[in-house]
C-alpha cells in the first residue's frame, strides 16, 4: 500500500463527523491539516472523495466505496494492536519450552508453576527431548526457548548459562569398601559403570573428561532416564554417573554414597538457548527473568493446566 494509513484515518473521521472541522477536533488536529490530508488522498487515488458544501462535506460515490473498506481496515489494525498489547502484557499467548526430562522435573517445574500463577492466560507447552534434539527443534522454529545441558557449541543460538551442576559417581552398599577412598579415573573404570546413553549432552561431557584422562569408558549399563541411575547403583548393578544437584534425595537417604573421584569431573552448566536472529517473545523473556531473579528450586509439583508433549503440536 503506497498511501499513508494515517490519511485513511483522517478520511474516516471526516466522513463520520460530516465536516473537516469536527473531524479535526476528534483527532486533535487543525482543520487545515485535515483538509490537506483529504486533498492529498484524493490526489493519490485520482478521484474526489467529498462534495464540499456550506454545512460540511458529503461522500461521493467513490468516497462511499472507499469508506466501507477503510473502516474495516482500521478496525482490523486496531484489533491487531490490541492483540499485540495483550501478548506484550502477557494477558494471552503461547510459550513453547523444551527441556530434558530430568531438568524439567528437578528444576524447571518450580519456575513454570510461578509463571502460571503470575500469567494464567498464557498457555504453556513443554516438550521433553535430549539437548541435541531440542536445539534441532529450536532451529526448525518449533520451540521458543530450550533449557539444556551445556555446552552447546552452535553459532545459530544465543546461550545463557543459568546455574552450575556437577557430574559425580555414586555407588550402593555392595561397594561400601570404596566409601571415602580416593579413586582415579583409571581405577574407576575397572568397576562396572552405569551411565546415561551416549545421545545425552551430559554423557558426552563426562566421556570427554575420561578422554582427558586417556580412557574411553565402556559402561555395562546405559540408561535413558537420569532418575534410574541412582536406583541401579543402590542395588549393586554398578557405579553410576549422576548430576549431584539432581540426586539429592538418594544421597540424603543414604541409599547411595559419592565416590571420591580424583580429579573430579569439572563443573558445567544448565542454560537457556534460543535462535540468535529471533528476539524472545514477551512470555519467553518473562520466564528468563524468573530463572535469573530467583534461586534454583527443586522438586516442584506439576502446575495444573501445564501441557506436556512428547511430540510437537
Amino acid at each position: 500500500m503506497k498511501t499513508n494509513p494515517e490519511l485513511y484515518k483522517i478520511f474516516v473521521a471526516a466522513a463520520q463527523t460530516g465536516s473537516f472541522s469536527a473531524g479535526a477536533k476528534a483527532l486533535y488536529l487543525t482543520q487545515s491539516a485535515v483538509s490537506q490530508a483529504v486533498h492529498k488522498l484524493e490526489q493519490q487515488l485520482g478521484v474526489p472523495l467529498f462534495v464540499r458544501g456550506r454545512r460540511g462535506v458529503m461522500l461521493t460515490q467513490e468516497g462511499r466505496l472507499l469508506y466501507d473498506h477503510a473502516v474495516q481496515a482500521l478496525q482490523l489494525l486496531e484489533a491487531g494492536e490490541q492483540k499485540l498489547m495483550r501478548l506484550r502484557e502477557l494477558n494471552e499467548g503461547l510459550l513453547r519450552i523444551g527441556a530434558a526430562d530430568t531438568i524439567t522435573k528437578e528444576y524447571l517445574l518450580a519456575y513454570l508453576s510461578a509463571f502460571r500463577q503470575l500469567h494464567p492466560n498464557v498457555q504453556l507447552q513443554v516438550t521433553n527431548r535430549t539437548s541435541r534434539q531440542l536445539t534441532e527443534l529450536l532451529a526448525q522454529g518449533r520451540l521458543d526457548l530450550a533449557i539444556v545441558n551445556l555446552p552447546i557449541d552452535d553459532k545459530r543460538f544465543e546461550v545463557h548459562p543459568i546455574f552450575e551442576v556437577h557430574d559425580i559417581f555414586v555407588a550402593g552398599h555392595p561397594f561400601n569398601a570404596l566409601e571415602g577412598r580416593p579413586l582415579s579415573a583409571q581405577e574407576l573404570v575397572r568397576y562396572p559403570l552405569v551411565m546415561l546413553e551416549r545421545a545425552s549432552n551430559s554423557r558426552r561431557y563426562v566421556d570427554e573428561y575420561f578422554r582427558t584422562q586417556g580412557i574411553e569408558p565402556a559402561p555395562e549399563i546405559e540408561l535413558g532416564a537420569h532418575e534410574l541411575l541412582a536406583s541401579f547403583a543402590a542395588i549393586g548393578f554398578g557405579i553410576a554417573c549422576v548430576v549431584e544437584e539432581f540426586c539429592t534425595r538418594p544421597l540424603e537417604e543414604g541409599v547411595v554414597f559419592p565416590i571420591r573421584l580424583v580429579p573430579p569431573v569439572p563443573a558445567r552448566s544448565i542454560g537457556a538457548c534460543w535462535m540468535k536472529d529471533m528476539p524472545l517473545s514477551a512470555a519467553a523473556a518473562e520466564l528468563m527473568r524468573l530463572l535469573h531473579d530467583a534461586p534454583a528450586k527443586r522438586n516442584a509439583d506439576v502446575p495444573a493446566g501445564t501441557e506436556y508433549t512428547n511430540g510437537i503440536k
